[in-house]
């Protein structure tokens, strides 16, 4: 794990467009995650900083060229190759403002904490989830308008790691720095890798739905994708 951040900030920091402003946090993710036990790891991306265009039909409507996107990722995971699910916790901030934060908005993704009380919510709440807005947005709650802000709802997405959660954000805010980084050989490999790693058990415990027969352990899909019936 510790060799793959160390990959990618190299990869990062070769990239010539203009993206990535701060791309050595990974370091200090990668000392983390080897510096942990032998059986887990836990490493933080704090305050990784990409300059992006405004995208198109934003509102409000803004005079400026270019917004920051920061994205702060805390992960834990375990070192059991056997284990259908890597991670144990996971929480990802996108936080999205233009220049001086005249407007702001942000993107919130984590693995649910289930309650040992059993007080879940009876609303959806998928075990990995996106949501719009999360607590970043209660230190603008006086400042929102006719906005009405709404935990729901959460959307089902499969986990991320650091180099998912990277390809992520530059899939939707920066398409051209994406498209070139998909053409380096290690970047590549490193994002299949984390794909077979994160998303391959998520997806075909999704697929394994459909199977004929008796369903194995129904509560783990259900947990993934709650809607399933």
């Amino acid at each position: 794990m510790s060799n793959e951040l160390i990959a990618l900030n190299r990869v990062l920091n070769q990239n010539k467009s203009g993206v990535f402003h701060n791309p050595e946090v990974l370091l200090a993710s990668a000392n983390q995650c080897s510096s942990g036990e032998a059986s887990k790891w836990h490493y933080e991306v704090a305050e990784l900083i990409l300059n992006v265009a405004v995208p198109q039909n934003v509102l409000p409507q803004t005079t400026h060229r270019s917004m920051v996107v920061t994205a702060n990722i805390n992960i834990f995971g375990n070192c059991d190759d056997d284990a259908e699910d890597c991670l144990t916790g996971l929480e990802f901030n996108i936080h999205v403002s233009t220049a001086n934060r005249e407007n702001f908005c942000s993107w919130h993704f984590d693995r649910h904490i289930t309650s040992e009380e059993g007080h879940d919510p009876e609303e959806a709440h998928p075990l990995y989830h996106f949501q719009h807005g999360g607590h970043a947005m209660k230190e603008i709650a006086g400042s929102l308008g006719k906005v009405l802000l709404l935990p729901a709802p959460r959307v089902a997405f499969p986990p991320l790691d650091a180099t998912l959660a990277i390809d992520f954000l530059l899939s939707n805010f920066a398409g051209s720095a994406w498209q070139e980084l998909r053409n380096d050989p290690t970047y590549s490999r490193l994002l299949r890798d984390a794909q077979e790693r994160c998303w391959k058990p998520y997806i075909t415990r999704l697929a394994k739905w459909w199977d004929p027969g008796p369903r194995e352990d129904e509560h783990k899909t259900l947990a993934l994708w709650p809607q399933l019936i």
